[in-house]
């Protein structure tokens, strides 16, 4: 393991630190940087370092002079965690999960829209924690279920003034990000079963306003949510895997569109949320 982390949030992964990592020889597909091919990836991050990850469970990596080594671990933790479960053809989400009232939820949206914070006010009151920002589906049988991951959840200061967290439950993030993480790791249970998934969006309304898709909408806001889906373009196998399991997430799982106004607060927002999920079966 390497120095900049304590424990890897994905199991079953050799991570080691190299003077130069492998270099992919036929990508097919190339982005502004990174590269994909089925089973392998790379990704070369300005002053930070080059990272490759290979067949779902190895990873190699090689720093810049100077990086930040809490930069190196959000790479390892991020975009190379993103292609190690689609090379495991694991979907996974834009998206924070927590169990209340024994149901898996899992909330999508846009960065600012709510997904971390919401998560972090029902963590505060009890409810069980599985991810923050990066949710990963697997299938038992036919129900999707969500699998924990070990990652705290990144929070603005405004969402901690607001949830009024105290200090040593926090550590300050990335140098230039401005925000903190909330240890959680005493709160992580087992996975479980996806009950019920909200997207939420930030509109002109003066109180939340609930609405429930088509199955065709449900589909497409499903699949806008698969992190780094460009990615796949050089994983067709993986893509082709994913569009079965967006098509039995979204027959087997309610999904719910919430309008927000922007100046509702954390803890309102999450009492309507509880009590919507209080009265679904």
């Amino acid at each position: 393991m390497p120095v900049y982390l304590k424990e890897y949030p994905l199991s079953g992964v050799a991570i080691r630190e190299v003077e130069s990592v492998t270099k992919i020889t036929n990508p097919l597909y190339r982005g502004y940087n990174m590269l994909s091919s089925p089973g392998e990836f790379f990704l070369q991050m300005p002053e930070v370092g080059c990272f490759y990850a290979c067949n779902g469970d190895s990873v190699e990596y090689a720093v810049e002079k100077n990086a930040d080594p809490e930069w190196v671990n959000l790479c390892l933790c991020g975009q190379v965690l993103v292609a190690l479960l689609h090379q495991r053809k694991i979907i996974n989400f834009h998206a924070s999960s927590f169990v209340f009232n024994d149901k898996g939820i899992m909330i999508l949206g846009e960065t600012g829209a709510g997904k971390s914070s919401l998560t972090a006010s029902f963590i505060l009151e009890g409810a069980g924690y599985l991810t923050d920002d990066l949710t990963p589906v697997v299938f038992e049988v036919r129900t999707p279920v969500v699998m924990p991951l070990k990652r705290n959840i990144k929070l603005e200061y405004d969402s901690i003034e607001q949830l009024n967290i105290p200090g040593a439950q926090l550590k300050k993030a990335e140098e230039g990000t401005g925000k903190h993480y909330m240890h959680v790791e005493n709160k992580i249970i087992e996975k479980k079963p996806l009950h019920l998934i909200f997207k939420i969006e930030i509109g002109d309304v003066t109180t939340p306003e609930f609405t429930i898709p088509e199955q065709t909408e449900r589909f497409s806001v499903m699949r806008s949510e698969i992190c780094s889906w460009e990615m796949l373009a050089g994983m067709p196998d993986t893509e082709r895997s994913y569009l079965q399991q967006l098509l039995q997430i979204v027959q087997e799982v309610p999904l719910v569109k919430i309008i927000r106004p922007q100046t509702i607060g954390i803890r309102e927002l999450s009492s309507v949320l509880a009590d919507y999920i209080s009265k679904t079966r």
